[in-house]
């Protein structure tokens, strides 16, 4: 008998549920009609804004709505309240908090500082202390990163000064406290091109860092050699034109010769602890060799290009043709 009641209780349950989804697509349409039309017919007052608001509680990717939005706020701009657009940052903040991977949210944010009423430097400060916290909870979010570098480049021209060091060093400390957050990785590229293609730092500054990032780049393959996101930075610092620029064509054979030791004493590792290779230390050796003979260093006896990949045409199915068209290349 439990077990009737339960069945029978839950049917109730779902038909409720049915009701109430019901009633809401009803009135999610029914505002999308009214906003729609009030827009068509060229109503743009505080009513129309209220009802936007509305919408974008039920629907927050519903970017006409947001068009609609920012049309009503430009055209009753003189008529509000001093403090609108702290409320409409307010507004938004609230949507992106429970929906931090819409990107019409962040744009409608940016949008909103970019027209906010004599904002000053305080304001943009403040916002690169709002998008850290999102960044806290979420720091893969790359609609959160891409918000930052917006926030960045604003107080650089305001302040007339460039922020890349010091968001390296933020991008740095994010990556410590997860090694494999894609995003962050994406960023910290971003940030070392800029640093060099701006003229940020004198010559030895730029070997220096060029020499810090060899042993940061080491000591992220050592610390989790399965995480994607090391071996494709890895793989793009090995082969930029900044590395080859910065160091001398004998340093940059060593550099690659080190990271190769490096990666095959890391693959060596993971054989004699699982008994598999590790399919990315092989993909960046061979990467590493067709590099090294870019370079004009002749491998010789220590070329292997052929043998890993025959070991990922077996360990890699997925990527099976993929290995076997690069073994014709050899």
């Amino acid at each position: 008998m439990h077990g009737i009641k339960r069945q029978q209780y839950s049917r109730e349950i779902l038909k409720q549920k049915r009701i109430q989804d019901q009633q809401k697509i009803k009135t999610y349409k029914d505002l999308t009609h009214s906003a729609l039309d009030t827009r068509d017919k060229g109503i743009f007052t505080t009513d129309a804004l209220q009802l936007t608001s509305k919408i974008l509680e039920l629907n927050p990717e519903f970017n006409t709505i947001w068009n609609y939005r920012r049309d009503i706020i430009l055209t009753v701009t003189n008529d509000v309240k001093p403090d609108f657009w702290e409320n409409e940052l307010q507004f938004t903040m609230e949507k992106l908090k429970r929906f931090p991977k819409v990107y019409w949210i962040w744009n409608h944010r940016i949008w909103v500082l970019d027209n906010y009423p004599n904002a000053t430097d305080k304001i943009w400060l403040r916002e690169l202390f709002v998008v850290d916290k999102l960044l806290s909870m979420d720091a893969r979010n790359y609609h959160g990163w891409h918000y930052r570098r917006l926030i960045v480049k604003k107080l650089e021209s305001i302040n007339g000064k460039l922020m890349d060091k010091e968001e390296l060093k933020y991008v740095t400390t994010i990556i410590n406290k997860n090694i494999s957050n894609y995003s962050a990785w994406h960023q910290r590229v971003q940030l070392i091109t800029n640093i060099f293609n701006k003229h940020e730092l004198n010559k030895k500054e730029m070997k220096d860092m060029v020499l810090s990032e060899i042993s940061y780049i080491t000591n992220a393959i050592y610390t989790d050699a399965d995480d994607q996101s090391v071996w494709f930075y890895t793989n793009w610092f090995i082969a930029n034109d900044i590395v080859r620029l910065v160091l001398t064509n004998d340093e940059y054979i060593k550099m690659l010769k080190d990271i190769k030791d490096n990666v095959i004493l890391i693959n060596n590792d993971d054989v004699e602890f699982s008994g598999k290779e590790n399919n990315w230390c092989l993909k960046i050796l061979i990467v590493i060799e067709k590099t090294l003979k870019e370079a004009g260093y002749e491998l010789d006896k220590d070329e292997h290009t052929e043998e890993y990949l025959k070991k990922l045409i077996d360990n890699d199915p997925q990527r099976r043709n993929r290995y076997i068209y690069l073994s014709t290349k050899q």
